[in-house]
């Protein structure tokens, strides 16, 4: 099924005359903007529930796009946060 996936790429690259510079990989993660520190667990006194963790400070979250194409060129990353303005030019 891999190989499959793999000759179909080869073959879609091929069918367009895509070159090597024009493909990239992009990746999105997130993380929680704050500080960063021990955690702390809040349980129930007969300990039988899941324990939570909770993190003091800043609770926005924010995304990162990076992306790097086949031949090493890597596109600076995009960051995401939460806004309250949008301003156009």
């Amino acid at each position: 099924m891999i190989r499959a996936w793999f000759e179909l790429v080869k073959n879609t690259i091929a069918k367009y005359s895509i070159v090597d510079s024009d493909i990239y990989n992009f990746d999105e993660t997130g993380f929680m903007m704050g500080v960063i520190s021990t955690g702390i667990v809040v349980t129930s006194s007969d300990g039988r529930k899941q324990a939570k963790k909770t993190q003091p400070g800043n609770r926005e979250w924010v995304t990162v796009i990076q992306a790097i194409n086949s031949v090493g060129y890597a596109v600076p990353p995009f960051l995401v946060v939460a806004g309250k303005n949008h301003l156009e030019s």
